[in-house]
């Protein structure tokens, strides 16, 4: 057999050949080298099975094993493929089908499964093996959450797999997450908008960095006041998407990447001299992204996956003063004197209480992220009485139970209002008898006689009464 990969064809595949005992494959096998080139010859496999993508993913590892310079085995033609191969197979076609988290899922497989149970044939894999991974995960490190994604992506891959009938049930029903300690839930802390606008005040004192510092800074705003985009969507806006005819933006589509949804919304009057700006310093354009890459190989193209929060918190501590410039002076190579700008802790200066909450874990706190902008958004729509219909339309969320995640730090949240307050009258005879109808001042006291005052001592015992 001419080998047609030596002469400039395609790479030698093999071809499913419907039989009367189900599917074969028949496969071009190397069977020698001659001058140094390898000379082929087809064989024919059973492969056991009548469904079309099985059998293609069995032809499939045998070409692999052949073109390595194996001779495959009739036991491998009927072999169902490992728990590895099944994940990667499902994961080319939920990329294709243009899955939310394909990529996030194929990692955690990677990680988790493939080095616990990924040697196991499909055909064989157990509940109590789908356990193992669970707490190897587990023993990595990680949080209940992550073990909840990874049983959702392994329930993902075995699904397929039952569709095509290549198993009967999905082991993943039958495996039970492993127990964890109960955590603290704690809220990532929000900006004010005080400190919003000390933050959009500051400019870098070297001009090499104040277009970076700028970027954040309007990230920041159409965050905070359009429609509170997360980071995908910011990367994913462009400028084509608003009405940016004369700098008018009056108007603009939100991504909305998560959901797959493309949002139109109206931009605030407030933020439209912000996106004007910014238009212009990039030259007015019509298309493109609205926050390409700045520079490198890829420099003008949109942004890809990735996170502001760690460049965002070191702007911030410079703002607050925490951190303090230095000029220094080096000499380069070629002899000439470079002035530079370092950054270093302010002398004698401790965190206040609320800097702690901004950018050190506590109690009961996390730092402050990037993504804090699309919660602050979100708590205000609940501190401005916005009914929970419009403000998930204005989020973007799917659910009300994801909207309402973000509403539990709201400032109303954390008000009582006064008239679910008891009505405890404490102070002085007139204010008592003053603030008391008449008909209740008898009823109001605590003792049975006509006693009409008591003291500021509201501890839980029994005032002292005075006539």
């Amino acid at each position: 057999m001419v080998d047609r990969k030596s002469k400039g064809g395609r790479k030698p595949t093999g071809t499913l050949i419907p039989t009367a005992t189900g599917l074969a494959a028949r496969v071009p096998v190397i069977v020698g080298y001659v001058d140094g080139k390898p000379v082929r010859e087809k064989r024919w496999f059973k492969l056991g099975t009548d469904n079309k993508t099985l059998a293609r993913a069995k032809l499939g590892r045998l070409v692999a094993e052949a073109e390595r310079g194996n001779t495959p085995t009739p036991e491998q033609s009927v072999q169902a493929e490992s728990l590895e191969a099944a994940c990667e197979r499902v994961h080319k076609a939920r990329l294709a089908g243009g899955a939310k988290d394909a990529k996030n899922e194929i990692a955690r497989l990677r990680a988790y499964v493939v080095p616990s149970i990924g040697d196991i044939e499909v055909t064989k894999v157990q509940s109590t093996d789908i356990n193992a991974a669970y707490d190897f995960c587990k023993s990595e490190g990680k949080a209940r959450q992550t073990v909840t994604h990874l049983r959702q992506d392994l329930r993902n891959v075995f699904k397929v797999l039952k569709r095509e009938g290549v198993v009967v049930e999905n082991p993943v029903d039958g495996a039970e997450l492993p127990k964890f300690n109960a955590t603290v839930q704690k809220e990532r802390a929000v900006l004010t908008d005080d400190e919003l606008v000390r933050y959009l005040a500051w400019e870098h004192p070297d001009e090499h960095f104040r277009a970076a510092v700028l970027e954040r800074q309007t990230l920041a705003c159409v965050s905070r006041m359009f429609g509170g985009l997360r980071t995908g969507d910011m990367h994913a806006l462009r400028w084509d998407a608003f009405d940016s005819a004369e700098g008018a933006f009056a108007w603009g589509w939100a991504p909305r990447q998560k959901t797959k949804r493309p949002q139109l919304l109206e931009v605030p009057e407030i933020l439209r001299p912000i996106l004007r700006d910014w238009w212009e310093r990039a030259g007015r354009p019509t298309t493109g992204a609205l926050f390409p890459v700045r520079r490198g190989d890829r420099a003008g193209e949109g942004r890809g996956k990735g996170s502001h929060a760690r460049a965002f918190r070191r702007d911030l501590m410079r703002v607050f003063g925490i951190e303090v410039p230095e000029r220094v002076v080096t000499t380069r190579s070629n002899g000439r004197a470079l002035t530079a700008t370092k950054w270093k802790p302010a002398p004698n200066r401790e965190l206040t209480p609320r800097e702690r909450e901004l950018f050190i874990e506590t109690d009961y706190t996390l730092p402050v992220d990037f993504h804090s902008w699309r919660r602050a958004f979100a708590q205000a729509l609940g501190d401005a009485d916005v009914n929970a219909q419009q403000s998930m339309a204005l989020t973007g969320h799917a659910s009300l139970a994801a909207h309402a995640l973000y509403l539990r730090n709201a400032g109303k949240m954390r008000r009582l209002p006064e008239a679910a307050l008891p009505r405890l009258r404490i102070g002085d005879r007139t204010q008592v008898v003053s603030k008391l109808p008449e008909g209740e001042i008898e009823t109001s006291m605590i003792s049975s006689g006509r006693d009409v005052d008591r003291t500021r001592d509201i501890r839980l015992v029994r005032p002292a009464l005075y006539r």
